[in-house]
């Protein structure tokens, strides 16, 4: 289990790792955790407010992620190479 704050910073890891140049701010892990428990709704990745995020979904959210955001790159490079 993680923070918020070191989950952004695996998630700019794996972005860079892949070759995109694109970053999330640290509150958007927040937003995405702690902040909908706070909210009374689920939050999109595992989190407890003792244990922290859950790294196994942060993983799981984190490929989704990446694989969402390498693919319109993948499709700009394609229409170039047309």
């Amino acid at each position: 289990m993680t923070t918020p704050y070191a989950a952004h910073k695996y998630v700019n890891a794996q972005l860079e790792a892949a070759g995109l140049d694109v970053r999330i701010p640290p509150q958007m892990m927040y937003n995405y955790t702690s902040q909908r428990v706070a909210k009374g709704k689920a939050p999109f990745i595992k989190w407890d407010d003792k244990k922290g995020v859950d790294q196994a979904d942060l993983e799981r959210w984190t490929q989704a992620y990446v694989a969402k955001k390498a693919q319109p790159a993948e499709e700009a490079e394609e229409a170039k190479s047309e």
